[in-house]
């Protein structure tokens, strides 16, 4: 087989994070969320996706479902709730 030359990573308008600060408390990747108008659904945190030409932020989480991951699905930013995690005391974040 002959090598490949390796292409140059092309620019995109979407930037991810996979960090958001929300009601003084930091989420970071792999945290629970819960999200308003989904009943009875917990969803792990992704990353905070914001499209740099028209400035919409959205976040994208998987589905978690009896303990394991299920589908991928994005939500605004703005309808999510932390879980608190049980045994550990998050410090709040200012």
């Amino acid at each position: 087989m002959r090598k490949r030359n390796p292409t140059a990573e092309q620019a995109t308008r979407f930037e991810k994070n996979s960090e958001i600060m929300l009601d003084g408390f930091l989420i970071t990747k792999g945290d629970l969320v819960k999200v308003k108008g989904e009943h009875g659904s917990k969803f792990k945190f992704q990353s905070l996706t914001t499209n740099l030409d028209t400035g919409a932020q959205w976040i994208d989480c998987f589905e978690v479902q009896r303990g394991q991951v299920g589908a991928y699905r994005s939500f605004k930013s703005d309808s999510i709730k932390r879980i608190p995690q049980r045994g550990k005391r998050a410090k709040r974040v200012i």
